[in-house]
């Protein structure tokens, strides 16, 4: 009987186990939940600010034409604003409903009620702020970015006709960690590009489009619509990247190169040939544009002096007349022709050099020096008024 006894206990005292574990698990499930239907407290606590300054009053958020719903929470999850966007996008289907305005907000850390009291923002009332045009800032502009100009000009731009400033967004394109943060989303971001004498870790892999940014924006915004862009091009050409006999960075770096050299489109890939051949013997690329590019001459500048520049015998690491291979990175953000020029440099030909044709358009190529120099007299000198 004692046995039986004993049994019965052991099994009452198995199911209490039971029945606490279940009851710890839902209290579990409710805590986290109820926590999840909260702001989080670095962001009620003025931690998560734009500029890095902290506390901060106001959290800068902004979303996207379309982006009226999961994706927005997502966005509010990565920014440490919410938890948990799957719990918060169940709730606010099931409870409130709010559908998002476009624009720029920036969302207030704590909330007047109607007696004028301040409380930390709750939930329902970030993303009903969220839901309210009238607390966004929706007016936008479009900028045109042109293809072979660099990032430094790119950065002007935005910081001519957006809240953006220039030396912020350089410093933010130049800033390693920010790069880091972008590779698993953007996977032609290698580390390769964070190389101790690149220039501007993002120069030549902001695509050159025409873009629509809203005047109030920031960084990551601004450089998230550069990268998408470049990404669709990229994915296009995967198999070919993926094929190349050249890293990701040097497509990227060979492209520049090409864009900067070659007006004529039809062009490229014999351009791109010849740098290729140059490459494999004797090592030495000797693009003019590339020691324009390590001695900050404009477009204009390197095109006055031509090859008779004369810091083409100054050492620097992007100057490719005084050292082997490529440069540390693009000298400029090459188009889509270029960088699938790169992709498939035509070497059928076997030239070695090439020069502008000004009588007629285009580009004149050559085996041999002496037949390159024969089309500098007659083809470029000539004709270069």
């Amino acid at each position: 009987m004692a046995s039986k006894k004993k049994k019965k206990t052991k099994i009452l005292i198995a199911i209490l186990i039971i029945f606490l574990i279940i009851v710890a698990l839902i209290a579990g499930i409710v805590f986290y939940v109820k926590s999840s239907l909260k702001p989080t407290k670095e962001f009620l606590n003025g931690e998560i600010c734009e500029n890095g300054e902290k506390p901060c009053d106001v959290t800068v958020f902004i979303v996207e034409e379309g982006a009226y719903g999961k994706s927005t929470l997502d966005k509010l999850e990565e920014q440490g604003i919410i938890k948990n966007s799957d719990i918060v996008y169940y709730y606010n289907r099931i409870f409130d409903g709010y559908s998002f305005a476009a624009g720029y907000f920036e969302i207030p850390h704590k909330i007047a009620d109607a007696s004028g009291n301040e409380h930390p923002i709750t939930m329902d009332e970030l993303l009903g702020f969220l839901a309210n045009p009238l607390n966004a800032h929706q007016d936008t502009v479009m900028l045109s970015f042109d293809e072979g100009d660099f990032i430094r000009s790119y950065a002007k731009k935005i910081g001519e006709y957006t809240t953006v400033k220039e030396e912020e967004i350089l410093e933010y394109w130049n800033n390693p960690d920010v790069i880091r943060s972008y590779m698993k989303e953007y996977p032609f971001l290698t580390e390769d590009i964070l190389g101790e004498n690149v220039k501007y870790y993002l120069e030549g892999y902001l695509f050159p489009d025409t873009y629509e940014f809203f005047e109030f924006t920031n960084c990551d915004e601004v450089t998230r619509r550069f990268l998408d862009r470049t990404l669709e091009i990229y994915n296009s050409h995967k198999s070919e990247f993926d094929a190349s006999e050249f890293s990701i960075h040097e497509v990227f770096t060979l492209a520049s190169i090409v864009q900067w050299e070659s007006g004529d489109p039809d062009d490229s890939k014999l351009i791109a040939g010849v740098f290729v051949d140059r490459l494999n013997e004797p090592e030495i690329l000797g693009s003019t544009v590339t020691a324009c590019y390590a001695f900050d001459l404009s477009k204009d500048e390197c095109y006055e002096v031509g090859d008779t520049l004369d810091y083409t015998w100054r050492d620097d690491p992007y100057n490719t007349y005084t050292n082997q291979g490529f440069p540390p990175g693009p000298v400029c953000c090459p188009n889509e022709t270029a960088i699938v020029a790169a992709l498939h440099p035509d070497t059928s030909y076997g030239y070695f050099y090439f020069c502008a044709d000004m009588c007629n358009g285009g580009t004149v190529f050559a085996r041999t020096y002496a037949e390159h120099e024969y089309n500098i007299q007659h083809y470029y000198l000539a004709c270069d008024n």
